[in-house]
């Protein structure tokens, strides 16, 4: 007789590792979801989309712009931190200034 029994290890990986599904988010209500970043923060991604690769995390199917949560903290997670120009002025000065 065959074992009848599924590999249930295999089973629940799967599901604890990767949900199923993701959820679209409206921006409007993103932060009923999540604290960061404001909804503000995300309209200024979502204007500079293009230029931030922010566009992979967004749908438009209406007129409405909607959040690929799962997407979203990927796209988060592999984005590279580049200090504002303003910083880095600060940062040299703060060394000459001990120096």
């Amino acid at each position: 007789m065959k074992n009848s029994k599924p590999d249930s290890k295999k089973g629940v990986e799967a599901t604890v590792d990767e949900p199923r599904q993701t959820r679209f988010i409206p921006v409007s209500k993103w932060n009923e979801f999540h604290e960061w970043p404001p909804v503000g923060g995300m309209r200024h991604l979502i204007f500079f989309r293009n230029e931030n690769g922010f566009a992979k995390v967004l749908k438009r199917p209406n007129r409405t712009w909607l959040i690929d949560e799962k997407a979203f903290f990927k796209w988060v997670s592999e984005k590279k931190y580049k200090p504002r120009k303003k910083e880095l002025e600060i940062q040299e000065n703060t060394k000459t200034s001990v120096e």
